[in-house]
């Protein structure tokens, strides 16, 4: 999909992907840093620090008569974890400039995106403390907010019980105490790391002069001292041992049932299209499985879903159950799987799946984002592919393909949040 790139520095490269689909532009700039519980609260407070001002626009109030005056263009702060890599920065969203003849929309907010970078606003060679202070907040805010989500917090917490061993488990946003110790200098001090260190992608959707867009970036990069850092690829648990339980009780009226699956499939294996299709059947439509007979005609659930990790190949079904039908809902997800094991998957179950799958990929046209992830992700585990290519290999897939992923699934983890009364 990538149709040229650029090696802008040492470790930094942008990605041209042409299209005039849009009357816009998208472009995203990303620090791809390791997944680590030492840096994960400073890089999630980076890209918010730096949404906040800079030398050339000191106030946020300054920053927004800019993008305004630029057609309402818009930048976005971007933050989040993929298998071993965690990636953060800024994204930003323009009008081409074939519908802007007297202003080069292009070259302005990538000038801006650029300014806000390389120049943040600085006092006495730190970011500013009350900039500081509020984006500390806002984190807080967010990593609570997690928390108030029991859905997702019971998710959150079943992935640090499975993977407590492995980085999978480290947050994106990092953790409230040591939020709560960052400095203005200790962040500036990130900040210098994360410029000298992180290799850097950089994607643009759209249609534009991308030989000047790219030395737009060079011209930046210009002083910057660059010594990226590998990141060693981590190493991915394709079965789990012996199935463990954690149960932790809070007041909370609906309890939330999550069930972690090794899969033995991850996004790196060119078989991945495979354990998409499983899920599709088990869990991840109003027509599967979990959906049609636990959730609708046992009314054992107020929700049951499935999801897998593509990175790294982990499957989490989240529920939402009455507290005293613990076992009978966790007996029923299982039995479930035990009948896709057994082959037990309509020819109607399949072709559902497979026509839901392929509309998938076949929407990644319709969006840049959507198009720049496609690449984005593919790219960071070495495959180049399309979405027709993989419709290709979905055409080609069978029932009995799905029966033996079914049957490498093997239970790690399952985490339960109870009511106090129940």
């Amino acid at each position: 999909m990538i149709n040229k790139s650029f090696e802008i520095a040492k470790g930094v490269k942008l990605n041209y992907i042409e299209t005039d689909k849009f009357k816009t532009n998208y472009f995203s700039f990303n620090f791809i840093a390791p997944r680590s519980k030492k840096t994960a609260h400073f890089n999630a407070m980076l890209p918010l620090i730096l949404m906040r001002a800079c030398e050339k626009y000191p106030s946020q109030a300054l920053l927004n008569k800019r993008l305004q005056y630029l057609y309402s263009g818009d930048i976005c702060a971007k933050n989040s974890d993929f298998g071993e890599y965690q990636i953060f920065g800024m994204k930003a969203n323009m009008l081409n400039n074939r519908f802007t003849p007297d202003t080069d929309v292009t070259y302005e907010m990538v000038d801006l995106l650029c300014q806000m970078i390389f120049k943040p606003y600085l006092v006495n060679g730190a970011f500013d403390s009350e900039f500081t202070k509020g984006e500390k907040i806002n984190l807080i805010d967010t990593i609570e907010a997690e928390v108030n989500n029991k859905g997702q917090y019971a998710i959150k917490r079943l992935m640090s019980e499975m993977c407590k061993d492995e980085v999978f488990g480290i947050s994106s946003t990092g953790e409230i105490a040591d939020v709560e110790k960052i400095t203005p200098k200790s962040l500036y001090e990130a900040y210098q790391y994360a410029l000298k260190s992180y290799k850097i992608e950089i994607y643009f959707v759209g249609s534009a002069d991308i030989d000047s867009v790219a030395n737009q970036f060079k011209a930046y990069f210009e002083g910057v001292e660059r010594a990226p850092i590998e990141i060693e690829p981590v190493a991915i648990k394709m079965r789990a041992d012996e199935a463990k339980e954690v149960v932790d009780t809070e007041k909370v009226n609906q309890g939330k049932l999550v069930l972690g699956f090794r899969t033995g499939y991850h996004y790196s294996q060119n078989e991945y299209h495979l354990i998409q299709l499983f899920n599709e059947v088990f869990g991840g439509s109003p027509t599967a499985k979990l959906f049609t007979n636990v959730r609708e005609k046992m009314s054992l659930c107020y929700y049951c879903r499935s999801a897998v990790n593509q990175k790294t190949g982990i499957m989490v079904v989240s529920s939402g159950i009455e507290s005293k039908n613990k076992e009978i809902a966790k007996n029923a997800i299982l039995a479930q799987l035990d009948m896709m094991k057994n082959g037990e998957i309509s020819e109607e179950e399949f072709a559902s799946a497979k026509k839901s799958i392929k509309n998938g990929y076949l929407s990644v046209y319709d969006g840049a984002e959507a198009m720049e992830a496609w690449s984005f992700y593919r790219g960071l585990c070495g495959i180049s592919t399309t979405p027709m290519l993989e419709i290709e290999k979905i055409n080609k897939t069978t029932i009995k393909d799905i029966v033996d992923v079914s049957n490498k699934m093997t239970l790690d983890t399952v985490y339960f949040l109870k009511g106090e009364d129940a």
